[in-house]
């Protein structure tokens, strides 16, 4: 393959990665600072990337100014993201030099001559690369007595993504200025946000990210011995550029797989968030607050009239082993035991019926298609069943 295509391929594969958690991130509910400014250094990235593969295919020049501008603003949303990690400033020095830096580097992007294109991007690699370690030795050097646990072990899978991610974004800036034929940018960028995306969904330190990359290298290099089986062995730089496109293809599927995990995690604790918010002195507010949670807007309260043409004692008895009942275990009771009951599943599509109170009746048929497979359901149900009843009896 063309090394020029393989460099667009890798780039436009790195903007779905970055694209893919940026989506993730604004979607989500309740997303803290550190998200918002992950979410805008990616932002960032995907520009840059994006106007990169779109110069490397046009070959205009006036893209290539372009470009060089948003990687120079790259240090200085790191800097911003370095700073939320740890909760602290970064020493004025360090931030006044990314600062002027910036400034200088985006005003001479748009005015240097065209002839200085190789000498300029030299130079604007070296500062965003010596921008960037600083910023890493910066992460490194914290006072982790100062921060938790999990704060240290996300910084250190930041700062391993960032030393991996930095030599492979140097490629581009050295090929710019005609030093090296190598543009491995997009591969080290899915690097870093496999290494994001792999502690905001799971954890971990820094060996979880090595360990992620070895895995993903490791499933490259079956792939890549797939493909030599299939086509033969091709030369050297062609093997070390298919090579890195299978990479890319693997790290772009994890980093797709996290933020989904990441989603699904989400949408449960959003639920408990409802738990935490919802007041237990009046039901009626009780209720209101819990059906406006995400996992609860399906879910239907049927009282008075909805039930009026069914027999109370049949329908309570589905309860008499505890107030949540689901549908599996309505239908287990045989034909004709719970028929009412499974009228209703069947009628409101639920997965969970909860009684809620049972004089006057009212019951809440839920269907939890997201959540309904996780560990944390049936606690979920519980706890909402008993919080309903204690605000009843308020």
């Amino acid at each position: 393959m063309e090394t020029t295509a393989a460099s667009i391929a890798l780039n436009l594969l790195a903007f779905i990665g970055a694209g893919a958690y940026v989506l993730g991130q604004t979607s989500a509910r309740g997303a803290s600072p550190v998200d918002q400014r992950l979410g805008a250094l990616f932002t960032v990235l995907m520009a840059l990337v994006g106007v990169r593969a779109l110069r490397w295919w046009l070959e205009v020049e006036a893209l290539r100014r372009i470009e060089e501008a948003i990687a120079a603003l790259l240090p200085l949303f790191a800097l911003f993201l370095a700073e939320g990690l740890l909760r602290r400033h970064a020493p004025s020095r360090l931030k006044q030099a990314i600062a002027i830096g910036v400034a200088i580097f985006m005003l001479a992007a748009v005015l240097r001559p065209i002839s200085i294109a190789p000498l300029f991007a030299y130079a604007l690699g070296a500062f965003v690369s010596l921008s960037l370690i600083s910023l890493a030795v910066f992460l490194a050097a914290r006072d982790r007595a100062s921060l938790s646990a999990g704060e240290n072990d996300a910084i250190s899978a930041l700062f391993v993504g960032l030393i991996i991610a930095v030599p492979l974004g140097a490629t581009d800036f050295l090929a710019g200025a005609g030093v090296s034929p190598i543009r491995a940018g997009g591969l080290g960028l899915l690097v870093f946000i496999l290494a994001v995306a792999r502690v905001t969904a799971h954890g971990g330190g820094g060996l979880s990210v090595v360990e992620e990359v070895f895995w993903a290298v490791l499933a490259a290099a079956l792939g890549f011995a797939v493909f030599i089986f299939v086509f033969g062995a091709p030369p050297l730089m062609a093997a070390l550029t298919w090579f890195a496109l299978i990479a890319a293809l693997v790290l772009v599927f994890r980093v797709v797989q996290y933020v989904r995990e990441l989603r699904e995690a989400r949408s449960r604790s959003s639920f408990w968030r409802a738990f935490a918010e919802a007041p237990t002195d009046n039901l009626d507010a009780f209720l209101d607050r819990m059906l406006d949670a995400p996992e609860l807007q399906r879910a239907r309260l049927l009282e008075g009239a909805a039930l009026a043409g069914y027999d109370h004692a049949a329908l309570l008895r589905g309860f008499d082993q505890g107030p949540v009942l689901s549908g599996a275990e309505a239908r287990a009771w045989g034909a004709g035991a719970l028929e009412q009951l499974c009228v209703l599943f069947d009628e409101q599509e639920a997965t969970h019926a909860i009684l809620v109170t049972r004089e006057p009746l009212r019951i809440l048929f839920v269907n939890l298609p997201r959540v309904g497979a996780g560990p944390d359901v049936d606690l979920q149900l519980q706890l909402l069943a008993k919080l309903a009843g204690q605000a009843a009896r308020a």
